[in-house]
């Protein structure tokens, strides 16, 4: 944690300056889990032929990144793409590798699931710290509700309508898609909570955030989309209601995003949560038609 505390120190300079400083704190988080993996080749002869795949991919990134602290600008973030790339890819070969390791299928799913709370709790605290820097009124305190509500959505949209747990043991595809799909779980809901927090600001006089609706737009797009992959990897992988509203919703943020010229900030977030709200609801009464369909036992 305290690795990952100055890594999040040193990405505002990583690319203004404080290129090496961010390199440092990044390859002391990536070794501390090279360490890990070594723990468990070590330790667990089941998981071996997958830990020494992870020790390799992440062992020649890690050394990239070492390297890159003496070459100079702009090869240096040459070394940085390359190693990012096998580190991204490094999974797709590990996933082949699981079978017959010992894998508890519920563990991937609790961590992402954190993960995703942790981004939702960042899009709370996105609507405090919009309305601490603004006057209270009847609009601010409208638009600050309305964000709170598209987080709220997401939650509800995210945990209660996903068999994660079977996802990820179902076949690589879908297994992958559920992991890479996340990513932009994550960074869109992250850009939601900042487009949140720059409409209520919108809000004080004067024209600097008159543009920025696209940012929550092109954020809740991203997730929604991202959402609606990881429903298509859910078994039984059918192009259902479900999925559908999830594109649906993705579509209306996109054009939302390419009308942010034209509509205030504060419009388009109460449009979001509108819209993500009216999904929840008709999700709601669905899932509890099938369950009455299906009987209590």
């Amino acid at each position: 944690m305290f690795a990952v505390a100055g890594l999040a120190s040193a990405v505002p300079n990583a690319l203004h300056g404080g290129q090496n400083s961010f390199v440092v704190a990044y390859v002391c988080v990536r070794t501390i889990l090279l360490v890990l993996y070594l723990r468990v080749y070590r330790d667990v002869e089941a998981a071996r032929t997958v830990a020494a795949w992870f020790i390799l991919g992440f062992g020649v990134a890690v050394g990239l990144w070492v390297i890159s602290l003496a070459v100079p600008v702009p090869w240096k973030y040459l070394l940085w793409a390359v190693a990012l790339v096998i580190e991204y890819t490094t999974p797709i070969r590990a996933w082949r590798l699981l079978r017959g390791t010992p894998v508890d299928p519920r563990h991937l799913p609790e961590r992402f699931g954190l993960l995703v709370i942790i981004v939702l709790g960042e899009g709370v605290i996105g609507v405090v710290l919009g309305t601490a820097q603004v006057s209270w009124t009847f609009q601010s305190g409208a638009v600050a509700f309305a964000g709170f509500l598209t987080g709220a959505a997401i939650w509800w949209l995210y945990f209660d309508f996903l068999d994660t747990t079977r996802v990820v043991t179902r076949n690589l595809r879908s297994g992958l898609t559920f992991v890479y799909a996340h990513y932009f779980v994550a960074a869109g809901i992250t850009a939601l909570g900042v487009g949140v927090e720059l409409a209520i600001l919108s809000l004080e006089p004067g024209s600097r955030y008159d543009q920025v609706g696209w940012i929550a737009a092109a954020g809740t797009a991203m997730s929604m989309a991202a959402l609606a992959a990881v429903q298509i990897a859910t078994p039984p992988m059918l192009l259902d209601a479900d999925v559908v509203l999830r594109l649906g919703i993705a579509v209306l943020a996109g054009v939302l995003a390419g009308l942010s010229g034209h509509l205030s900030p504060a419009a388009v977030i109460s449009i979001l949560a509108v819209a993500l709200v009216a999904q929840v609801v008709v999700e709601l009464a669905r899932h509890e038609h099938h369950t009455a369909m299906a009987g209590p036992f």
